[in-house]
């Protein structure tokens, strides 16, 4: 049989973080960086034992500078939710503390979210429907209802709707989780949320970003596919250092789950956007895996160029087949037209940025097993 397996980091499908949508050359802008970063520290902060000392006051600081300690006040781009006690209140003594420390109050921060261009919603489904997948990873997902209203009404008059997906919430609170397109039955999916490392302060960490699900698709003939999607750990905010590390930590673990199957003979895909490039150190540990290749490097593929995401210049998504599927290649390619960049001849109804249909491309591959 012959089999299409393809990846593609869809930007959210109907509704996208505000920050994520700020104009940007490549990659976070610098005001979303900034603020992602603050929201970061914020958010650590929040989860400390007791707010004396240096640890309320960074707090307060951060609450003014966005507004909070404005009557009804906040920001564009997050809110504090207090679902039970109180973090702090505003009077006329301005912003106060009111919580003693994480135990004294229930609350979150919470990405403001817009609805993604109804324009680029059906751009997104003519890429899926032009790479018309047999199985599909799914890269910024919002949620599995998302999916399916999608498929429903942008993929489905496409005549590209699939019987099956599925998308398990991982761990990045923006709504930018992986999941699975497939026209065979998704028999099982094996979650790596809760995977953990010990960093440096001696505490348990998560490994993911988001989330590493193995999810067992049923072929006909009673043959089982793996699909392993990914999204490691970006560029766009943060130390580069502490980013490549997070993502060297991530593709490691990647590599130890695969250890479950053998590569030789098993049907196994690791998919989605890696966020380097190949020659990465950050990627070492899953591109030099015995029996695992990159599609790009077989001759189906060819000599053209590798880049996927809008730059131009970056290959960042990946489809990683194991050696029976790299084997049957037959061939392999990359879906640009969803793309608004100069060089890139997109569909006709792509006609600027804002409805272009995501800022990475498409990577897909036909295997005949």
């Amino acid at each position: 049989m012959q089999l299409r397996l393809a990846t593609y980091n869809l930007n959210n499908l109907f509704e996208r973080p505000r920050l994520l949508e700020l104009p940007r050359q490549q990659g976070f802008s610098a005001e979303a960086k900034s603020v992602l970063e603050d929201i970061a520290k914020l958010a650590a902060l929040l989860e400390s034992g007791s707010y004396a000392g240096a640890a309320g006051t960074q707090i307060v600081a951060l609450l003014k500078q966005y507004g909070f300690a404005k009557t009804n006040g906040g920001n564009p781009w997050f809110e504090l939710q207090q679902a039970r006690g109180k973090l702090y209140s505003v009077g006329k003594n301005g912003l106060v503390l009111k919580a003693a420390g994480r135990g004294a109050w229930l609350g979150w921060i919470e990405v403001k979210r817009e609805n993604v261009d109804d324009a680029a919603v059906q751009n997104t489904a003519r890429v899926v429907a032009a790479v018309n997948a047999d199985v599909l990873c799914t890269v910024e997902t919002e949620s599995r209802p998302a999916m399916d209203r999608f498929n429903t009404q942008a993929l489905r008059p496409a005549k590209a709707a699939y019987p099956h997906f599925l998308l398990v919430d991982g761990n990045d609170p923006r709504g930018i989780d992986v999941g699975l397109y497939s026209r065979f039955p998704i028999r099982s999916v094996r979650s790596h949320v809760d995977d953990t490392s010990t960093g440096k302060d001696k505490k348990p960490h998560r490994v993911f970003s988001r989330d590493c699900p193995e999810f067992e698709v049923a072929l006909p003939g009673g043959r089982t596919l793996w699909m392993l999607a990914n999204h490691f750990k970006s560029q766009g905010y943060g130390a580069p250092a502490g980013n490549d590390a997070k993502r060297l930590q991530q593709t490691t673990r990647v590599r130890e789950i695969l250890g479950r199957f053998d590569l030789k003979k098993d049907l196994v895909a690791v998919a989605g956007d890696f966020n380097a490039e190949p020659e990465s150190t950050s990627l070492a540990p899953l591109l030099t895996v015995p029996h695992l290749r990159d599609v790009f490097a077989s001759s189906a593929f060819g000599s053209q160029p590798r880049w996927t995401y809008h730059g131009g210049k970056q290959q960042l998504d990946y489809l990683l087949l194991s050696a029976p599927l790299f084997a049957a290649v037959k061939a392999a390619g990359i879906e640009r037209r969803g793309l608004w960049m100069k060089g890139v001849t997109p569909f006709p109804a792509v006609t600027g940025a804002a409805n272009a249909a995501s800022d990475h491309a498409a990577v897909w591959a036909d295997v005949e097993i």
